[in-house]
């Protein structure tokens, strides 16, 4: 059954009292004869970072674009401020203006500049007047410390300020939750640190985020929740502290005594 293009509008209020902005129950992804996610439960709440670390090809990448249905479980139900955006009746277009993605890959225009990337989606998607969608851009791009580079086309700027466009544009959405894809694994190290300064500055505002990562001191600093992920499963979660200092797993320790 296709999704309804007349679907209710999504709540464009707050969350319900006492309910999580994201819940994931029972997770499963399939990929023709391979079980990538095996049955994964989360919960967010507003205000919070999640943090998802684990080994490449743990299903962490995949986990996230359930959340927001790039991918579609293959069974389980995805919860985003109290409706399930599973239910084939939910417009996800609609959801997806709610939440903002921050790939690995930078994904900008090349033809177009700084500005212009940011104001692409704030015109055609939200029908935003052209002059209050410079305003917006232009206040996400000094947010990230770009402003300055506001004429600039991605091809003169560096990975590291190409990356913070990219997550000015999904900021400038005004999404109640970002989900942030190894941002800084394309990176050069010395680009890595002002991608995860802003990322930092964002946390601390109160940005609702989950974050996958092989960054484990952001991971220990900034998260509020850590998942550590293993062959489809979380094997352990927490506290960062509890996490890092006094794993309880022998996969959980093993993957940190290689990392850290």
């Amino acid at each position: 059954m296709s999704r309804e293009a007349n679907a209710p509008a999504w709540p464009a209020g707050p969350v319900p009292a006492g309910a999580p902005l994201i819940r994931l129950e029972a997770i499963h992804k399939w990929f023709g004869s391979l079980h990538v996610l095996k049955g994964i439960d989360i919960d967010l709440a507003y205000g919070h970072v999640l943090v998802v670390i684990g080994t490449s090809g743990s299903g962490k990448s995949t986990l996230l674009r359930c959340i927001d249905m790039l991918e579609e479980p293959t069974s389980g139900h995805v919860w985003f401020k109290g409706r399930d955006i599973t239910d084939v009746r939910v417009n996800l277009n609609e959801v997806r203006t709610h939440m903002g993605i921050v790939f690995q890959a930078f994904n900008l225009f090349p033809h177009r500049t700084a500005l212009g990337n940011i104001t692409l989606a704030l015109e055609k998607v939200l029908h935003m007047p052209r002059e209050q969608a410079r305003e917006r851009a232009m206040a996400e791009l000094e947010h990230v410390g770009l402003a300055q580079k506001a004429l600039s086309h991605p091809g003169q700027l560096s990975g590291g300020e190409q990356q913070r466009v990219a997550i000015a544009r999904a900021l400038a959405m005004r999404p109640d939750l970002i989900l942030f894809d190894e941002v800084t694994s394309a990176l050069d190290p010395k680009l890595v640190a002002e991608v995860l300064a802003v990322m930092k500055r964002l946390a601390s505002e109160g940005t609702t985020m989950v974050v996958v990562t092989h960054e484990m001191g952001f991971a220990r600093e900034v998260g509020t929740h850590v998942v550590f992920m293993d062959e489809g499963v979380i094997v352990e979660q927490g506290e960062p502290k509890a996490v890092f200092d006094n794993p309880a797993h022998e996969r959980t320790r093993r993957f940190l005594s290689s990392v850290l």
